[in-house]
């Protein structure tokens, strides 16, 4: 947008808060036009009168997620099908997964579905660990196909449910030896023999980790198991 047509906007933003003698309906006219989908988002939230549905119109043609994503959260009056289409379309793993914290009506389904249709893992498992509506099952197969070790890791240590048989092989397959021995520290569950087996055959990425295992306590008892089974 041309800095001057911003400052205008943004001026018209402002004098509708003020109120007085502010001409709504050239001011909403101007910036559905012209205005930044920043500008509809505090006009729609911060005017005394506005015509939300014809905004959010706008904010879903600007394709802005983050905008979209405040009004839902602010807008006195918002549509949250059609929100909910919108960000799907525009598929930004963030926004989906930040609505489905704060929308007051929110498909987690779809939702989950469209995050993970991103390839995001960080996501997904941030809506398993933030979410009141998730299907544990459903995000711990994303996390698998994605192969992040990183955060089928975290999902194990902090979801309120968890596969650990299918994650422990899953994440034993992405041959992390970081994550294999952050999950054998922490996990409820979790085969030590096999994780070890990885350490030892990525010799020297698994060198740190397999020094930290030594000094673990619950790493030190799996270790000393499995030696006595090979006497």
């Amino acid at each position: 947008m041309d800095g001057t047509v911003g400052r205008e906007t943004g001026a018209i933003v402002r004098e509708g808060m003020a109120g007085r003698d502010f001409d709504y309906d050239r001011g909403a006219g101007i910036l559905f036009t012209r205005g930044s989908a920043d500008d509809i988002f505090q006009a729609g939230r911060h005017w005394k009168r506005f015509d939300h549905r014809r905004g959010q119109g706008r904010l879903h043609l600007l394709g802005d997620a983050e905008a979209l994503y405040l009004a839902g959260v602010y807008w006195k009056v918002f549509d949250y099908d059609a929100g909910m289409d919108a960000l799907c379309a525009m598929g930004d793993a963030e926004y989906l997964y930040r609505a489905g914290r704060f929308w007051k009506n929110y498909d987690h389904r779809r939702g989950l579905e469209a995050i993970i249709g991103r390839g995001n893992p960080r996501f997904i498992y941030y809506a398993g660990h933030e979410w009141r509506v998730f299907d544990f099952a459903r995000g711990q197969e994303g996390l698998m196909a994605l192969r992040s070790a990183e955060f089928l890791f975290y999902a194990g240590a902090h979801w309120k449910e968890f596969d650990f048989t299918r994650g422990t092989t899953a994440l034993i397959e992405t041959g992390s030896p970081e994550f294999i021995y952050r999950a054998g520290a922490l996990w409820k569950e979790f085969d030590h023999a096999a994780g070890w087996l990885v350490t030892e055959k990525h010799v020297a990425a698994g060198e740190e980790w397999r020094g930290k295992a030594f000094e673990h306590p619950r790493w030190r008892e799996a270790l000393r198991a499995i030696w006595r089974s090979l006497v």
